[in-house]
């Protein structure tokens, strides 16, 4: 019997980071502890950050093992004691762990575009807001520091600013913008990330 901790419901896989969750288990899951945007992973741990509980992950999670544990009781029963009506059950619940193993937290075609945008600039395949303030912050002075040194020290609030932008600032500008506006979340920092998105496209 397993005891302890468990990384389950893995979703919203781009380029080989997602979101999955860590579950207390008794056996089977009990409740989940924390929830990781994993940028690497090994046998038995994780390394990513630490985000607020994911629903998705969750519910994927406990879907995932309640329902293929379901599947293999009716399908002992059909065996064990020949009772073909336990292959309806059995094949329904098996049908639902695939639906919440192949289908269910898939990344949309919007998230999984932006996330690759992202990644191409700073190599985390994520959505800022999934991000707490700390981590966000050190991702932002990094991009910062990234555009400084491209452009010969450029402040990049300026140029985004600016009616003509030189198309190879672009895709910096788009994630400091983007990462700016999550962190301070005003209607003039929204102004400059959709015009950067806009430009961007």
């Amino acid at each position: 019997m397993l005891i302890g901790s468990l990384f389950l419901g893995r979703v919203h896989e781009v380029n080989g980071q997602w979101i999955e969750t860590k579950f207390v288990v008794f056996g089977i899951p009990l409740f989940p502890k924390s929830s990781m945007l994993v940028t690497k992973s090994a046998w038995g741990s994780r390394n990513g950050f630490n985000i607020s509980l994911n629903k998705q992950s969750i519910i994927a999670g406990y879907a995932r093992v309640f329902s293929i544990l379901a599947a293999a009781v009716f399908f002992i029963v059909f065996f064990a004691q020949r009772d073909t009506e336990a292959l309806i059950p059995g094949f329904s619940f098996l049908a639902v762990w695939a639906y919440f193993y192949f289908v269910f937290g898939s990344p949309g075609t919007a998230e999984a575009e932006d996330r690759k945008r992202m990644g191409d600039l700073t190599g985390l395949y994520i959505l800022p807001e999934w991000l707490g303030h700390d981590d966000s912050q050190r991702i932002y002075e990094r991009l910062e520091k990234k555009y400084r040194k491209e452009f010969d020290n450029a402040n990049w609030l300026h140029d985004l600013r600016q009616n003509e932008i030189a198309p190879v600032k672009l895709p910096l500008l788009y994630a400091l913008s983007r990462f700016n506006y999550s962190l301070t979340a005003t209607e003039v920092n929204r102004q400059l990330f959709e015009k950067a998105n806009r430009l961007y496209l």
